[in-house]
């Protein structure tokens, strides 16, 4: 699934569609670590991918990306952060059952 942005929200969007890949599970795993984070977890998680990887804190959840954009890295609010994944797996729901 190919969706395009233009910068900064071009690294989310190249994040959702090529990290969370539908039926994975990864979308799943990453919001239940956004939800410990929420629930009182401290420290950071890195959450490596195949192009990006992501910092989680208990503030904000960094992409960073070496290979796909060469430098970039978008910082976005924790919270922020969940509701694209979830938005990013209402989307992918969305577009199953239309095709179906």
């Amino acid at each position: 699934m190919l969706v395009k942005a233009t910068p900064p929200n071009d690294v989310l969007a190249d994040y959702l569609s090529e990290e969370l890949q539908p039926g994975s599970g990864a979308a799943e795993r990453l919001l239940a670590l956004v939800q410990e984070f929420r629930t009182g977890r401290t420290g950071t998680w890195e959450v490596p991918g195949d192009c990006y990887s992501v910092e989680l804190t208990p503030a904000r959840a960094s992409i960073r990306t070496e290979h796909a954009i060469p430098g970039r890295t978008l910082h976005l609010p924790l919270e922020d952060f969940a509701e694209a994944v979830r938005s990013w797996l209402d989307f992918v729901a969305l577009s199953r059952a239309s095709a179906s």
